[in-house]
């Protein structure tokens, strides 16, 4: 019957937690799922226009360049129409052309034209206009009246002619009357190989269109997609955009450029979303799956839990023969409450027998007190509430009164004597008074409720003499009394007891009836080997960081001290023999052994002047060694940071501080340290492992350089190039094509 009742109220509880946590987990389970269905399509399509914006400042930057470029041709005197046409400096023009294009990273020819001339001016020379367009297939496709109209255009143009990009900039540029113009040629493969530099695996399809819809470069995985669907769906479009191809969905996104007028599309079939989505899909299940078993699993736990202290209840109190059984339709708590209604009336009925052997309570609990049972102030205040005894004030000290033999005709009496000094009325003090010791003595315990000031020897001496003068009336002869010092802590009580047990062992020198208070037996003494303290902390300490200079000059000091301060020959043994043991200690301490027979021998010196002379040479002797040791550390520190740094340089993590906290170093001095022992900053070590292995990838793999620059440790690409650039004096790209075999 229980069991079965039991159960049901254990499901109840069961089902009660499952539905708290069902329905947060529903709601959350909802939002979730919906927000990483949003936030997935979100961070594809942001992560593809933040790729094309990339390409796009990058794309504008070379174009920029070129301008640039053609500014300094306009303004380089040894490139004028004279210059360039001379038959002697011909040739340093075109020495100078040549150093122009290996400037710019994308051009592969450039060309320079001034009007009412029919040349145009290279890096292999000079051309003349039908030279040129017979030597070249894409310029023949431009045709020669398109080309001259192009050389002598105004403002920058761009012109894509078969696998070739022609970039024509007036110069001057920005000249309302421009003289001549630069004609750039740019590989369509250039500007493919720069997209995938940037974009690394792209999903999709990538396309560059110029202003008249003509494509510029390409770079294709879905060959579904046809290039003229997109010159039509992306006429004047930019931003995100889902449209729909041979039957399916794709997300098209559009950025357009200020400088070149290019516009720059990627189209992702959005079947990519649901694959990445269902691999989430799958995760979140999973985890949502696990979330449910845990919770269900913790919703079982903590109704058994609550369940578990019922049950227990109910077990316990259906052991008795007097429990209250259960009634139809009733549950355990209601008979828990009958119960407890039992119980109750049943405690009060024992409290009034506990109040027939309280004086016993209370005598026990005393003992256990002046025997320093108890260490929490609280806990003595609870037993004392429960035995309603009550410790006045915060001072307390015991008073032990030891009688002679027969002093009592009979036990009656001793315990009249108990009684009446704990009902003894004290002035601002309590007194309990318990038989602990023989039948000759009693102990009496007191608390005193007075202020700081006014506690002084005359006016204990007074309450104890006034105890004393009380016993005697019940006695023979007057009682020996022992006093303990005054303690302001519960838990300090045993201690005064103790000094009262002290103090009356020297009741045999005293008359009988004396008062012995504990403070009188204290004696002063005086202790000689604390003696030169400071100078054997800082001699200890200089040993220690091998600073023999200040270690024998501690040395000499303490030397000089035992000479000069009139000291017995017997106190003079004592120092030196403190000063050998302190230096036996340091040298264990810092785990010389092999010198420790050295040191021993000191034990057998015949004057101070020989000790001081003996430890001079053992500390000089140490002190090398701890020398040599740190020495010793530090290459091994240099060994194991840079073993450690060449290990994770390729971490984006790491830094200074990263490095700092694995070796328990301080990140100013590790940065002093890798300056003084390697030369060059951390930053500057970091650079170097990088490039070094950035150089190494280029010229031994074809992996794309945006994953070896990743794989390296850094996030932004462009940035490392710039770096790159910088410190080899060519980009990525130019290092692979000259250093790869």
């Amino acid at each position: 019957m229980l069991t079965k009742r039991g159960s049901k109220l254990l499901y109840k509880y069961i089902i009660s937690y499952l539905l708290v946590f069902l329905v947060p987990f529903t709601i959350m389970s909802i939002v979730i799922y919906y927000n990483a269905v949003t936030s997935l399509r979100e961070e594809i399509e942001q992560s593809n226009i933040n790729n094309l914006e990339q390409v796009r400042n990058l794309t504008d930057e070379r174009l920029s360049e070129l301008v640039t470029l053609s500014a300094r041709i306009s303004l380089d005197p040894r490139l004028t129409p004279y210059m360039i046409s001379h038959p002697y400096y011909g040739g340093e023009a075109t020495d100078e052309l040549r150093k122009y294009r290996a400037n710019s990273a994308i051009v592969e020819e450039l060309f320079v034209y001034y009007k009412q001339q029919d040349v145009l001016y290279s890096t292999n020379g000079s051309y003349s206009m039908n030279a040129l367009l017979q030597n070249s297939e894409e310029l023949q496709r431009v045709g020669r009246g398109e080309l001259l109209a192009d050389l002598h255009t105004d403002v920058p143009l761009i012109r894509v002619a078969s696998n070739r990009i022609l970039y024509h900039v007036p110069i001057s540029p920005n000249s309302e009357k421009p003289h001549g113009t630069v004609m750039f040629f740019i590989e369509e493969s250039t500007i493919i190989n720069m997209i995938r530099n940037l974009l690394g695996e792209i999903e999709g399809n990538v396309y560059i269109f110029n202003k008249d819809r003509e494509t510029v470069a390409s770079v294709t995985s879905d060959e579904l997609v046809q290039t003229e669907d997109i010159q039509s769906l992306s006429n004047g479009f930019t931003g995100v955009e889902t449209v729909q191809l041979h039957g399916s969905d794709y997300s098209m996104v559009s950025v357009e450029s200020d400088v070149s007028g290019w516009t720059f599309v990627t189209v992702m079939d959005q079947n990519q979303f649901f694959i990445k989505l269902n691999n989430v899909q799958v995760i979140m299940i999973s985890f949502l799956v696990v979330l449910f078993a845990v919770g269900l699993v913790l919703a079982v736990l903590l109704g058994r839990n609550q369940y578990k202290p019922i049950s227990q209840l109910i077990a316990i109190t259906h052991k008795g023969k007097h429990s209250p059984p259960f009634v139809k339709g009733e549950n355990e708590l209601e008979n828990l409450g009958k119960t407890v209604t039992s119980l109750y009336e049943n405690h009060e009925l024992l409290n009034e027998t506990i109040d027939l052997h309280q004086p016993f309570a209370r005598d026990q609990f005393l003992i256990r007190l002046l025997r320093g049972h108890y260490h929490d102030s609280e806990e003595i205040e609870l037993i004392m509430d429960s035995l309603k005894l009550s410790l006045k004030g915060d001072r307390f000290f015991v008073v032990i009164a030891q009688f002679e033999l027969e002093s009592f005709s009979n036990t009656k009496d001793k315990d009249k004597l108990l009684q009446l000094v704990s009902k003894k009325t004290l002035e601002n003090a309590t007194a309990y008074a318990v038989d602990f010791l023989h039948s000759d003595s009693i102990v009496v315990m007191i608390s005193m409720d007075v202020l700081e000031e006014k506690v002084n020897r005359g006016f204990l001496d007074k309450m104890v003499h006034d105890i004393q003068k009380e016993m005697k009336d019940f006695t023979v002869y007057k009682p020996t009394i022992g006093v303990g010092q005054l303690y302001d802590d519960k838990t300090k009580i045993n201690r005064s007891y103790i000094e009262a047990l002290a103090t009356m062992e020297y009741k045999f020198s005293a008359p009988q009836g004396s008062v012995l208070f504990f403070e009188d037996l204290e004696t002063e003494t005086h202790h000689l080997l604390g003696y030169l303290k400071e100078e054997q902390m800082k001699y200890v300490q200089s040993t220690k960081q091998g600073d023999f200079t200040v270690a024998d000059e501690m040395l000499g000091d303490m030397f000089e001290a035992l000479g000069s301060k009139g000291l017995s020959i017997n106190e003079i043994k004592c120092i030196c023999f403190d000063i050998i043991n302190t230096t036996l200690r340091t040298v264990s301490e810092l785990g010389f052994d092999q010198y420790m027979k050295q040191v021993d021998q000191l034990v057998e010196f015949k004057s101070i002047t020989q000790l001081h002379k003996q430890l001079q040479c053992v500390v000089e002797v140490i002190c090398n060694e701890v020398e040599e040791k740190k020495d010793s550390h530090n290459n091994k520190l240099k060994k194991d940071i840079l073993t450690y740094i060449e290990q994770n340089y390729k971490n984006y993590e790491i830094s200074l501080e990263v490095v700092a906290q694995e070796f328990y170093l301080s990140v100013s001095y590790l940065s002093r340290f890798i300056k003084e022992q390697t030369g060059e900053t951390f930053t500057q070590l970091i650079q170097r492992l990088r490039i070094r292995y950035v150089k190494e990838r280029l010229t031994r793999t074809d992996q794309p350089i945006k994953d070896v620059v990743s794989d390296v440790g850094y996030k932004d690409v462009a940035n490392f190039i710039r770096k790159f650039k910088k410190i080899e004096g060519m980009t990525p790209g130019e290092y692979r094509k000259i250093h790869k075999g």
